[in-house]
């Protein structure tokens, strides 16, 4: 299955880089071993998108048919104390890190404002003088037109949207809450006062797949925009002459997210809606929630989630009498299932308490759920003085009656919805058989 899953990604990405074009205006394909060489370039990054990019740039440096002769890096400053006379970091970007392991020069600007900061000269033994070209891919800081037009050619910078949509530092988790089925990547001139407003040179789609969570979408558009943009370097003058200005009625924007946005809000939240912000926030900031344990309220996070197919019957076939939020377990099934908005389910396999060790659905079931109590998780803290309050559904909500509302009416057998959970059902759902009796009780 893994086989298949790598060949047909690989297939997708080849139909991606099969569409590399220019703007709108311009559908002629540029090829990467044009008449364009020995440009020296300075790359702008940070992060791991910023990474894909400078590996293709690096990849095309030592190649066969390089178009860049020259590369070095600017990048944050990575932070580490000396242990035994070793460097141990706390933190080091990714872009720093792949310029440290192929030697390239890394700058690191100091102070965070680029307003102060010299534009390095070439420093590469028989090659000196000026930078070409500056390529930015997910720098995170303001380039004032002082260092913008210390290139000879400028600078470019790498998108990974359709520009002018979602213009901003979040592009890609914008797509995903928003539930977007394509996406892409842009290659545009930077523009000295407006962030991301730039005349667009290249641009290629990616279509999103439906479960991917976030870390993929970086880094295989992180690969697209890297190849982009040497066929752009290697034919510059001519994406430039057929570049477009972007609609400026068509702007929208993201902003930068918080750890609030990874709050699970029951009353406002469908299941699809759940699993967008997991896919988003994935390795990040795990969703999180609260509950009701010992009469405290306890932070849990869920850290591994998904919707739960319509094929699979709930655990408890009248689950829609129940209120968002409720949890269902059974025996040998290997995940906790809980209802949310408008019908729909999310299964979550791995938890983390808060000020508890992380565990799978056996451990958190034995630990904190008890066979002859209801559990509700909540959206916010309350006074455990109190009872938790009846859960508020939105104005002119319609809750389903059954589960078959939920579901077209389909004819069910719920003789598998109940605490004697079969393995087809669980074969069915995708997950892995795990004998509970392994699961060891919660300290808490």
């Amino acid at each position: 299955m893994a086989v298949a899953a790598m060949y047909m990604q690989a297939r997708q990405m080849a139909r991606c880089l099969a569409r590399l074009s220019l703007s709108p205006t311009c559908r002629r394909n540029l090829s990467v071993s044009a008449s364009v060489s020995g440009l020296k370039v300075l790359f702008f990054g940070s992060d791991e998108f910023g990474e894909r990019v400078l590996r293709e740039l690096e990849g095309n440096r030592v190649g066969t048919q390089p178009c860049i002769d020259h590369l070095e890096v600017v990048c944050p400053k990575a932070q580490y104390y000396m242990k035994r006379e070793k460097k141990v970091y706390t933190y080091q970007s990714p872009v720093d890190k792949h310029a440290t392991k192929k030697g390239l020069i890394a700058h690191h600007p100091f102070p965070a404002s680029m307003s102060s900061w010299m534009l390095p000269m070439v420093d590469g033994g028989n090659i000196s003088g000026q930078f070409d070209i500056g390529v930015v891919a997910s720098f995170g800081r303001f380039l004032p037109p002082r260092i913008i037009n210390g290139f000879k050619s400028g600078m470019i910078n790498v998108h990974p949207s359709l520009l002018p949509k979602y213009r901003g530092p979040s592009p890609i988790q914008t797509a995903i809450l928003n539930g977007d089925s394509v996406t892409g990547v842009t290659i545009q001139e930077i523009h000295p006062s407006v962030i991301d407003g730039g005349k667009v040179l290249a641009q290629a789609p990616y279509p999103i797949p439906s479960t991917a969570p976030s870390i993929q979408l970086i880094e295989e558009m992180g690969t697209l925009g890297g190849q982009l943009t040497l066929k752009v370097l290697c034919d510059l003058a001519f994406a430039r002459e057929k570049s477009i200005e972007q609609d400026e009625t068509k702007v929208s924007h993201t902003r930068l997210f918080d750890r609030e946005d990874s709050v699970i809000v029951w009353e406002e939240m469908t299941a699809e809606d759940i699993f967008r912000v997991h896919r988003t926030f994935y390795l990040k900031e795990p969703m999180h929630t609260c509950m009701r344990i010992k009469n405290k309220i306890k932070w849990v996070q869920f850290l591994e989630l998904s919707a739960a197919p319509k094929s699979i019957p709930p655990l408890n076939p009248q689950f829609a009498d129940f209120p968002p939020g409720s949890v269902f377990h059974a025996k040998k099934v290997p995940y906790i299932e809980i209802s949310c908005l408008g019908g729909g389910r999310i299964h979550v396999t791995r938890f983390r308490v808060s000020g508890k060790a992380e565990r799978d659905a056996f451990q958190f079931n034995a630990g904190y759920l008890k066979p002859w109590k209801d559990k509700r998780m909540i959206s916010r803290p309350i006074n455990t003085k109190h009872l938790t309050p009846p859960f508020a559904y939105p104005e002119g909500y319609v809750q389903p009656s059954s589960y078959t509302d939920v579901y077209d009416n389909t004819e069910l057998d719920f003789k598998y919805c109940t605490k004697l959970a079969t393995k087809r059902m669980v074969k069915d759902a995708g997950y892995n058989l795990v004998d509970e009796d392994s699961a060891e009780d919660s300290d808490d």
